[in-house]
């Protein structure tokens, strides 16, 4: 029988939570939901650099690290891929604000 995972908690538009994927878990900013077809756009962010990610002028997360990325394209993803839990202490600076609504007009 398979069993079902409950989630108390709902997910917010414009907030922060982890993803988890095939690579570990990276802070997310969830800026689009469905909740009937249980999909949520986001914008991926990471600490190590790629082919298809762009270096932001300020971290995300000030004190702990030094270099943020963003993934060029927003990913769509499930509700059980997200954490349950909210990410406290991360915030876009206003300088990459221009990089993040660039990317979140692509999809």
């Amino acid at each position: 029988m398979r069993r079902k995972t409950i989630c108390n908690k709902h997910i917010r538009k414009g907030k922060f939570y982890l993803h988890s994927d095939g690579q570990g878990g990276h802070p997310s900013l969830v800026y689009k939901k469905s909740d009937r077809k249980n999909m949520y756009f986001l914008i991926v962010f990471t600490s190590s650099g790629g082919p298809k990610r762009q270096k932001l002028k300020h971290s995300i997360e000030p004190p702990k690290i030094k270099n943020s990325y963003v993934h060029n394209t927003p990913k769509i993803a499930k509700r059980r891929d997200l954490g349950s839990k909210e990410l406290q202490g991360l915030r876009i600076n206003k300088e990459d604000k221009p990089l993040i609504e660039l990317i979140k007009r692509k999809k």
